[in-house]
């Protein structure tokens, strides 16, 4: 093997026994992709001006295999994250081990606040006809003894108008990594929900679920809803899609390089805000003549297309459009939309 061979192969095993140290420690999954271009832009750069300051040596090809163990490590270490948001129907990864918890209880009050922050999961809440709750958990993890280490824990409380209910973990934020989530709940239908629910490499999604005030925030992972709906709905997400039925009198949602496509149901009115970037936005409204609508639609590099009727336009260019229905403040229900994306456009009809 030539030197320079062994500089660069040498290299590439000290990067990744390093990179296995360090990032196994290191909650990394939720900026993989930032991680991977900063390696690689250090090990670009390096390499380039050891070269040119030295010529004649072989050091620039230690530094690529030093980093090239170092990416290698934080693909491994991250549980391949980069693939996708861990969905429901299974952990993916490398996170073979599995345990399970499940928390139940009686639900005799007339609401409930849920208040879950998870992490490397899916979060899945529905209702069902029982006046009890349950919650079941999928923990995962990539090395066997660590499922002796992490500790899930259910916290009940409230009024008597009111559950409350907080799933508590015991792990420390830097041995979060090691482990993947999957956390499905299942509440009462005839319950009032408030919901504050975090996670991040995985989804949230809400089932025929009626609220208050629904905070959803996650990141690598679809928001989705199903017969939804609730007085306030804040939710956020990045890298992901955001769908389903839904309706609030203030909603406010984004994503960032995913599609938004929503079903409105348009029965009482709303102020929806709804944001996106290197996605597309598709609604579809109610063609109710009972509905007015209030629109501001804008993208930078696409198409605004909406085929709604009676609508009088102050701004109707390709990329950008404000328009109101006739009539709309005399209408039963009004609805305005502001909706903005990049690199895609958007689309309301009925």
């Amino acid at each position: 093997m030539s030197s320079s061979s062994s500089l660069g192969f040498g290299g590439f095993l000290v990067g990744l026994g390093v990179g296995w140290v360090v990032f196994q420690y290191i909650e990394v999954s939720s900026n993989l992709f930032s991680w991977i271009l900063i390696l690689v832009g250090v090990s670009v750069i390096a390499s380039a001006l050891i070269s040119r300051s030295r010529p004649r040596n072989n050091i620039g090809g230690l530094v690529s295999g030093a980093m090239g163990g170092l990416i290698l490590s934080l693909f491994i270490t991250s549980g391949f994250g980069f693939i996708g948001d861990i969905t429901r129907g299974g952990i993916s990864g490398i996170y073979r081990y599995k345990d399970t918890e499940s928390f139940s209880g009686a639900v005799t009050e007339g609401s409930v606040y849920l208040d879950v922050a998870n992490f490397n999961g899916p979060i899945t809440v529905s209702t069902w006809s029982r006046a009890e709750y349950s919650i079941d958990l999928t923990i995962s993890a990539r090395v066997e003894e660590d499922l002796d280490d992490i500790r899930v824990d259910i916290w009940e409380g409230g009024t008597p108008d009111q559950k409350r209910l907080t799933l508590e973990y015991d792990v420390a934020p830097t041995d979060r990594s090691k482990y993947a989530i999957e956390v499905v709940i299942n509440l009462p239908a005839d319950a009032v929900m408030e919901f504050d629910l975090t996670s991040s490499n995985g989804g949230i999604y809400l089932t025929d679920i009626t609220g208050s005030v629904l905070t959803l925030t996650t990141s690598n992972g679809a928001i989705e809803f199903d017969d939804v709906s609730a007085n306030r709905i804040n939710g956020g997400t990045s890298n992901a899609r955001i769908v389903g039925s839904v309706e609030a009198p203030v909603t406010y949602l984004s994503t960032s390089n995913g599609k938004i496509t929503l079903t409105l149901p348009c029965t009482v009115t709303g102020d929806y805000i709804l944001l996106t970037s290197n996605g597309a936005i598709d609604l579809e409204v109610s063609s109710s003549s009972s509905v007015g609508y209030d629109l501001d639609l804008s993208t930078s590099n696409g198409e605004v297309v909406i085929d709604l009727p009676s609508l009088s336009y102050t701004t109707n260019t390709r990329t950008s459009k404000v328009a109101e229905t006739s009539g709309f403040d005399s209408k039963a229900v009004q609805i305005t939309i502001e909706g903005s994306t990049s690199n895609s456009g958007i689309d309301v009809d009925t």
